[in-house]
């Protein structure tokens, strides 16, 4: 993985369960979420709320921003 890559999910493992976010851009593609949920280290997998309560996945090799409030 490149460094931009490894900084994201390593970021992910530092985010607590319920932490707000405003939005996920995953391969330019930008999805507002209103939490984090859970990150799984083995399949590099993010899991996010938006504001409709639904659960929204992501590949964190795949995402290249975070929006925090």
């Amino acid at each position: 993985m490149n460094q931009r890559i490894e900084g994201i999910c390593e970021l992910l493992t530092t985010l607590a369960p319920n932490q707000s976010v405003n939005a996920v851009v995953a391969d330019g593609f930008n999805e507002p979420v209103t939490s984090f949920v859970n990150f799984d280290e083995d399949t590099h997998l993010a899991y996010f709320t938006n504001a409709a309560g639904a659960l929204v996945v992501a590949d964190c090799r795949h995402i290249s921003l975070i929006v925090f409030p």
